[in-house]
């Protein structure tokens, strides 16, 4: 989830095949495959380094598929209960595993999980996949679905400190201001996530304000939360959105926080704050991916779904709260989960998906961000040299397939309305908008290529 601006630790092939000759545009190129004929030769072996183009199932029944899927106890990992309760994995022939909900998974979890096949695709905080790099290169983020605009560093508000806004509101240069407000913490005792992914988080300011680092200690989200009510903690920087929301309205000190520091501190893509913009989406490994290429795409329809539905009617949050607090310890109803996510960690939308994947100058452009945290963590030793932001990222050719198959429905749309089409072609044609609608564009293409051939 939201990784509380977590750092926490992408485009592959994408070759240019011709349209069936059933569409409208036959004569052009696309990176998107045409319904799957029959099989002419042994296929090669698929790499775990590029993504492979997904092949449409010929026919147009939607096939049924079941998905092994965990979440992370965080409002922005736990917002697929929305799609799990209205039905709408299920409209896209997909059965989550274990019923209801998938699987209840830890940060400590999660990425074992992963690679030993116990769930098939997880919610996942995308840089955190990086250390498994070590041993395997397996892993790949399949969706992005927040960026971390909101790590934070909070201190226990008997303490009466200000923040890095405080003083620079006050007049203080970035680097003075973050000098004032770090100075109390050193020395002092810490609680950080365990995860390597936090490192440039907690430690890049103290860098910056020439500072000594406090002394850190590595605990999980429910014991800072046990620690932090009962007064027995000063300084901490919790891993989830929902813990640090909590500590907020509790009155909780914002020293810094990413939010901050990409404001007031050095910008551009060399800045030594860019490897603090991070992402939390959802991953699988390339071989589940691989051999499932349509069913993650379906799968990723319902989470567009999701984020226009919950734009559209914020009640929808509630829908979700009840397994948050059950899992994250919290008591955040649908107006909690969704200050949590707006002020935090925004849900991106398949109409914003492109600041990730087009815009190649923006910091969130997912080469840049996760090529200078890739940078930061090879000059630490944290990772293997080598790694590139194309080998993790799958969502990215992933969104681009997904586009392309909206842009070949909406030609097929265009063709259809030119045609008198049989009562059987017409009911496909409207299932096919169906399906747009629900953002499955792969299946409305399909829908609508069977339709108007």
């Amino acid at each position: 989830m939201m990784h509380w601006f977590d750092v926490r630790l992408a485009a592959g092939l994408v070759g240019a095949l011709a349209i069936s000759a059933c569409t409208p545009a036959a004569t052009t190129q696309s990176p998107t495959k045409a319904p799957a004929a029959a099989a002419t030769s042994v296929p090669a072996k698929p790499s775990t380094k590029t993504y492979a183009l997904a092949t449409p199932e010929a026919g147009s029944d939607i096939p049924a598929a079941t998905v092994k899927f965990g979440m992370r106890p965080y409002a922005d990992n736990t917002y697929f209960v929305v799609g799990m309760e209205k039905g709408w994995f299920k409209d896209v022939g997909i059965t989550v595993d274990p019923a209801p909900y998938g699987l209840k998974t830890t940060e400590e979890q999660w990425v074992s999980l992963l690679l030993n096949h116990q769930v098939d695709m997880n919610s996942a905080t995308c840089s955190i996949m990086l250390t498994s790099y070590k041993t395997t290169d397996q892993l790949k983020c399949i969706g992005l679905a927040v960026t971390f605009y909101g790590q934070v560093m909070l201190a226990n508000p008997k303490l009466g400190l200000k923040t890095v806004k405080d003083y620079v509101d006050g007049g203080a240069t970035f680097t003075d201001a973050l000098k004032q407000a770090l100075s109390p913490m050193v020395g002092k005792t810490v609680y950080i996530p365990p995860d390597i992914a936090d490192k440039e988080f907690n430690e890049t300011p103290f860098k910056l304000a020439g500072l000594a680092a406090p002394n850190y200690v590595t605990q999980d989200d429910p014991q800072m939360l046990l620690l932090g009510k009962s007064e027995r903690l000063d300084f901490m920087h919790p891993a989830g959105a929902p813990i640090a929301q909590t500590m907020l309205d509790a009155g909780w000190t914002p020293i810094y926080d990413t939010g901050q520091l990409l404001k007031y501190g050095p910008g551009g893509l060399d800045s030594p704050l860019e490897p603090l913009v991070s992402n939390n989406g959802w991953g699988a490994t390339a071989d589940y991916i691989n051999s499932h290429q349509t069913t993650v795409m379906r799968f990723a329809s319902v989470v567009w779904r999701i984020f226009d539905s919950l734009d559209k009617d914020p009640k929808g949050y509630g829908v979700f709260a009840p397994y948050l607090n059950s899992v994250a310890g919290t008591s955040l109803d649908g107006d909690g989960v969704q200050r949590t996510v707006v002020n935090l960690d925004p849900f991106v939308p398949f109409v914003q998906q492109k600041k990730y994947f087009d815009d190649k100058t923006g910091p969130e452009y997912y080469a840049n961000s996760m090529g200078a945290l890739i940078k930061s963590l090879e000059a630490s030793k944290s990772i293997p040299t080598g790694v590139t932001p194309d080998e993790l990222i799958w969502a990215a050719p992933m969104y681009h397939e997904m586009v392309d198959y909206k842009n070949k429905s909406d030609a097929l749309f265009q063709t259809a309305g030119s045609k008198q089409l049989a009562a059987d072609k017409q009911t496909l044609l409207q299932k096919a908008h169906q399906y747009y609608d629900w953002f499955d564009y792969l299946d409305s293409y399909r829908l609508a290529t069977a339709a108007v051939s």
